[in-house]
């Protein structure tokens, strides 16, 4: 286990993931509604009167499979960054499962020599 802490990378990702709440806390502190880039079409027509084209089309596109980072309607801040860091944590294996599944990819692909060097 220590041997996993010296790495820098997972250092730094673990700092991160549990930063992650600063994104509900912050907002809630300033009295500044959602985090910056979250809003919703209706929120952003009562923030600038209208919704651009785009948006209008595209946001039904995609729904977010934990919508708003939490199981419950109604949580407490401290649920709700338990889930943040939840949403983080998953998140961040699936990139590191990629990650090294692309790289196995390419490596293997490096040593095949039936394949043209480039």
């Amino acid at each position: 286990m220590l041997k996993i802490l010296k790495n820098k990378w997972v250092v730094a990702f673990a700092i991160i993931i549990i930063l992650t709440p600063l994104g509900i806390f912050l907002p809630e502190y300033f009295k500044a509604g959602d985090a910056w880039g979250e809003w919703s079409t209706e929120q952003v027509k009562e923030q600038t009167g209208s919704v651009p084209e785009g948006m209008k089309k595209e946001a039904e596109l995609y729904k977010a499979p934990i919508a708003d980072y939490t199981l419950n309607e109604e949580s407490s801040m401290a649920k709700q960054s338990l889930y943040y860091i939840l949403s983080a944590i998953i998140g961040v294996g699936i990139i590191f499962i990629l990650s090294f599944g692309l790289k196995k990819l390419v490596s293997k692909n490096d040593r095949d020599p039936k394949l043209p060097a480039y």
